[in-house]
């Protein structure tokens, strides 16, 4: 298997991953005001947000990441919290889409630079390669963000190319990669 984490087990509440530095578990209706704190305009920028979230968008959206783990859905959303303190520092989403696990990650602005994003997807790849019916796992990055870029190479991608339109919803130049 490449890249590193192990699967710790499942929870009450679904699917936990920890690699001793990170812990990965599906996000809940308690996490709501921890993610919307984390949101800042380079999230939005990257992610290409019309505007802010609200309380209302992010407890929306929780529930429909907790409805697609229940119901085997196309979307797996990780929220990202450090072992020691117990704090969330962002998340990793996979979303299946045809053959293909898509992998789409962020860092809090207080905890970015310190490899918690790489560290998040290693873990995730490994759920994607043991659980998720896919024949590829991609990462797919705007062509100027180069901090993504550089997660997907640290946590063993490749650059393929140019992403194909069907493969985001984002305006611009997006990059392909591809595991491993």
């Amino acid at each position: 298997m490449h890249g590193s984490g192990k699967v710790d087990g499942v929870t009450d509440e679904g699917v936990e991953l920890a690699d001793g530095v990170v812990r990965l578990r599906p996000l809940r209706a308690d996490d709501a005001d921890a993610w919307l704190a984390g949101e800042d305009d380079e999230i939005r920028r990257w992610f290409q947000f019309p505007r802010p979230s609200t309380r209302a968008d992010v407890d929306g959206a929780i529930e429909a990441w907790a409805r697609s783990w229940r119901e085997d859905g196309p979307v797996r959303c990780f929220g990202a919290w450090t072992v020691g303190s117990d704090t969330l520092v962002g998340g990793v989403e996979l979303r299946r889409h045809r053959d293909a696990a898509y992998v789409s990650y962020q860092v809090f602005a207080p905890h970015r630079r310190r490899g918690y994003a790489t560290r998040a997807v290693r873990m995730a790849v490994i759920h994607a390669e043991l659980v998720l019916p896919v024949e590829r796992i991609v990462i797919i990055t705007d062509a100027k963000n180069a901090a993504s870029q550089g997660v997907a190479l640290a946590s063993g991608f490749r650059l393929d190319g140019p992403a194909e339109g069907h493969e985001h919803s984002e305006v611009g130049e997006m990059l392909r990669f591809v595991w491993p």
